[in-house]
């Protein structure tokens, strides 16, 4: 008997119980629409990170100050020093690797216009720290270089403290008060959506102005060690590797803080946060995919389970067919394949569930779930691999029955 005939025969022995066999095809269903969701959505979630991560630079490395510049550590009584715009030029001259240097002086203030005031930030930098981290400007533009050397009393405000302030009117050309000192508003940021907004989400309540208008005007940053900045960010060059950068970063600033034990500084980049989500998103995944398997095992055993039954049911037949002439080789291939055609079509139903699903969670959220080729491949293989390993005892039970026992059972 040909393996075409086989397949004849196993499709009508399922078609004539169609409702036990979608039954038996259930659990596989749902395992293997689970397995293709989840590994979808988990593709599709580090997708979503990475671009949300690229649109403010992997390649940029940040500077902070770990503690107050004027504490002191609790294991030392050594005053720590704070960065300093001579740090920052140090950076951006001796470490052949970075392109791109800029730093930030914050504090907190307030900012009034016509009788409306509102909490936030003060910020002074450069226009260089806007193209490092490619910020976007929704109304007028930012201040140019030419502005900060001028000191001009010019600032670009945050869309969230621009929209308590004005509400719908136009803020570009309005004077206001920031701490008192009288700037004008040239521009308005962009909000950043998304659920990582990067570096741009601690500006949305600020006031930006430039640098030297801060420093002279605003905050007194004049400290022993130089003049004082929050942060300062680095933009790396073309094919630098951020470890590199970050390893010559810590040393020269070691080497300038004349620090022998406890940095006074930290470092950091959005590559290393990148690495560590998707570290955590693979474990996930993984870790529910494992679930969803239980799903498949399960399957699996209701399909031995089903054709066990089978068997049973059939036992006059198969004796028939072995008086006949049927060989231990036709019967076992007749049950295998029964065995694995539901598997095949109980996987193929769940492919396309947890496709359809998947489609449906990219449509209602910002993370678009994609079904890789390896998740069709795993979704069919799993399936017929599980046909094959539960189907193969029922088969060999039904092909070594007694062809006198069997056509004698009731």
């Amino acid at each position: 008997m040909s393996w075409l005939e086989n397949l004849k025969i196993a499709a009508v022995a399922l078609w004539a119980n169609w409702l036990r066999s979608v039954l038996t095809m259930l659990g596989l269903i749902i395992g293997v629409g689970s397995v293709v969701l989840i590994v979808a959505i988990g593709v599709g979630t580090q997708k979503f990170v990475k671009d949300q991560f690229r649109s403010f630079g992997t390649n940029v490395v940040v500077v902070g100050e770990d503690r107050p510049p004027d504490g002191l550590t609790q294991n030392t009584d050594r005053r720590i020093k704070p960065l300093t715009v001579e740090d920052m030029e140090a950076l951006r001259t001796q470490i052949g690797a970075i392109s791109r240097a800029s730093g930030i002086l914050s504090e907190n203030g307030r900012v009034v216009w016509n009788n409306k005031d509102a909490d936030g930030r003060i910020y002074g930098m450069e226009p260089e720290l806007a193209r490092i981290l490619n910020w976007s400007i929704r109304k007028g533009r930012f201040f140019t270089d030419k502005e900060v050397q001028q000191r001009a009393r010019v600032a670009v405000l945050g869309e969230e403290i621009a929209d308590e302030l004005f509400g719908a009117e136009q803020p570009v050309g309005k004077q206001i008060l920031v701490n008192g000192r009288t700037m004008t508003v040239i521009g308005v940021l962009e909000k950043r959506s998304g659920a990582f907004r990067g570096y741009l989400q601690f500006l949305e309540r600020g006031a930006i102005m430039p640098f030297t208008v801060v420093e002279e005007s605003l905050i007194a940053n004049v400290t022993p060690f130089g003049r004082r900045v929050r942060i300062i960010f680095l933009e790396t060059k073309p094919g630098e590797t951020i470890e590199a950068v970050t390893f010559q970063v810590t040393n020269l600033l070691r080497a300038r803080h004349q620090i022998t034990a406890e940095d006074d500084f930290f470092v950091g980049n959005a590559q290393e946060i990148l690495n560590v989500f998707n570290a955590i998103a693979a474990g996930l995944t993984v870790m529910l995919g494992l679930i969803a398997a239980i799903a498949l095992l399960v399957g699996g055993i209701n399909i031995m389970n089903i054709m066990l039954v089978s068997v049973t049911e059939r036992t006059r037949e198969i004796g028939l067919r072995k008086a006949l002439g049927a060989s231990e080789g036709v019967i076992l291939a007749q049950f295998v394949i029964e065995a694995v055609l539901i598997s095949v079509l109980g996987g193929l139903i769940g492919l396309a569930l947890g496709w359809g699903a998947a489609a449906l969670v990219g449509a209602l959220s910002p993370i678009k779930p994609e079904v890789t080729p390896i998740a069709v491949f795993l979704a069919v293989g799993v399936a017929t691999g599980i046909g094959l390993f539960f189907g193969i005892f029922p088969a060999r039970r039904a092909s070594r029955l007694d062809p006198i026992v069997a056509l004698r059972t009731e």
